[in-house]
């Protein structure tokens, strides 16, 4: 009798074991059936109100010194140094003490860009220097000026002097000398279309050797260098 009560609990427990492990696989069958769900998503592009992705706008100007074949007009980007060449009057390499020789170019928008609003952000000289083909002395000693609004004919001794309100930099600077901030300075490039760039500004520069240049400048040269530039957005 003893042995008959104590085996009865063993076969219940057993069958509790096999009720739970059933269970526990049926409960596994479901947990499978719910990472199967429908799954249905939805995704969103950014555009403009105009259509195509957000995108910016173009700002970006050119040059013109005339240095093509010829003197022809060549319109370029030049972002580097030395840049596009300024070709000086004739004589500019046979200077005497008083005598100015003058220098025309041009910029404007590129098609496609908006207004711009240029000024001269830089002023130096060239490098290597040497004693002779690019005198540091007659750096320092030659003076500049530089107006807008005259025409590459008219960029001589007599139609400069008749614009009196185009000055980007005053008479009588020294070469290292650059646009000072402000609205008189500026240079207002106006904008084109996607097809045409916008109307060219003239742009003429003065170069004066001064009636008191020493006599040790005979027969030396220099390389003076000037930038534009017109900035757009937060420094």
């Amino acid at each position: 009798m003893v042995a008959s009560t104590s085996a009865k609990p063993r076969s219940e427990k057993a069958n509790k074991v096999r009720a739970i492990l059933a269970g526990g696989l049926v409960l596994g069958v479901g947990a499978a059936f719910t990472l199967a769900a429908w799954t249905d998503n939805e995704w969103v592009f950014g555009q403009s109100e105009n259509g195509g992705g957000p995108g910016t706008k173009v700002y970006q100007m050119q040059q013109n010194t005339w240095s093509g074949s010829g003197g022809a007009e060549a319109w370029s980007d030049q972002p580097l140094s030395p840049g596009g060449a300024l070709t000086f009057s004739v004589n500019a390499d046979n200077l005497v003490p008083g005598s100015t020789v003058y220098a025309p170019m041009q910029l404007r928008a590129v098609a496609g860009s908006e207004a711009l609003v240029a000024s001269l952000t830089e002023a130096a000289q060239s490098v290597p220097i040497d004693s002779v083909t690019n005198s540091s002395q007659l750096y320092t000693a030659l003076r500049y000026e530089a107006k807008q609004g005259v025409p590459r004919s008219s960029c001589n001794a007599t139609g400069f002097s008749s614009v009196q309100n185009g000055n980007i930099i005053p008479a009588g600077s020294n070469l290292n000398t650059i646009s000072i901030p402000g609205a008189a300075t500026n240079i207002n490039l106006p904008k084109g279309d996607n097809v045409n760039s916008g109307t060219a500004v003239d742009v003429c520069f003065a170069l004066t050797l001064p009636t008191d240049a020493p006599a040790s400048l005979q027969g030396t040269k220099t390389v003076p260098l000037w930038k534009f530039s017109s900035t757009v957005g937060l420094p």
